[in-house]
């Protein structure tokens, strides 16, 4: 039943895959965090960092500084964002401590969808291993469809997507997730979604909002009503002060 389910999900999979396509090809926006804890929007994979544009303007509207780090490896268009995770890590983590010498800050909240969630965690646990320096401490994060526990047929597509090697379950780099699993303040869980597995999108001992009638793409390139239900549910978590 869970598999007919599944592909009934699919037409509204393939309408967010095309809406997240075209979303890569926009201009990024340039914000300027500013306070002493923004938002810093960290996209998945197959997602430039101009995904972040709607959301980071919602955000903005509700009265919380934002910030976005640029495309990871893999820079163009629909393919950016493949890499390894730990590379994304690596690649975050020198983009933060630039940014926060820049505009003045030292902690940061994160705000990640799917594969995003997972870099801001893996981020910290480097930088808490001594495997890596910032001045900038990820304070709390919050996920959207984040595969905490792995996605289904990660070890088939692992050859073509190199960051589906990390998303296998039971790899190493999800454990050293789950080591900082106490820095996620909430995770919203795509009611609909078709790639992540709505029980896949929670850490083990927590649990989440189920957003009903969610595909995995709509919190950042949906109807604006979604992109706005889900900014209004970041900063009731996250509160509006910067």
């Amino acid at each position: 039943m869970e598999s007919i389910s599944n592909i009934r999900r699919l037409p509204s999979f393939w309408r967010g895959s095309v809406h997240q396509t075209l979303a890569t090809l926009d201009k990024p926006i340039r914000f300027t965090p500013s306070g002493p804890r923004p938002i810093v929007l960290i996209p998945g994979a197959f997602c430039t960092s101009s995904v972040m544009n709607r959301l980071g303007n919602k955000l903005i509207e509700l009265g919380r500084s934002v910030c976005v780090p640029p495309s990871f490896a893999y820079y163009y268009s629909a393919l950016a964002n493949l890499c390894r995770l730990p590379k994304a890590a690596r690649d975050f983590i020198k983009w933060l401590n630039q940014a926060g010498q820049e505009y003045g800050f030292d902690q940061i909240d994160a705000v990640g969808h799917s594969n995003g969630g997972l870099i801001a965690l893996l981020a910290q646990d480097m930088v808490d291993q001594g495997e890596a320096k910032c001045a900038v401490r990820v304070k709390r994060v919050f996920t959207m469809a984040a595969p905490f526990k792995g996605l289904p047929n990660a070890k088939v597509l692992s050859p073509m997507v190199p960051c589906c090697r990390d998303l296998v379950a039971g790899s190493d780099t999800l454990q050293r997730i789950a080591r900082v699993r106490q820095l996620v303040v909430h995770c919203l869980v795509a009611e609909g979604d078709f790639l992540v597995p709505p029980a896949s999108q929670f850490p083990e001992d927590q649990t989440g909002t189920v957003m009903e009638g969610f595909q995995h793409m709509d919190f950042i390139v949906g109807t604006d009503e979604k992109v706005e239900r889900t900014a209004k549910e970041i900063v009731k978590w996250l509160g509006t002060e910067c």
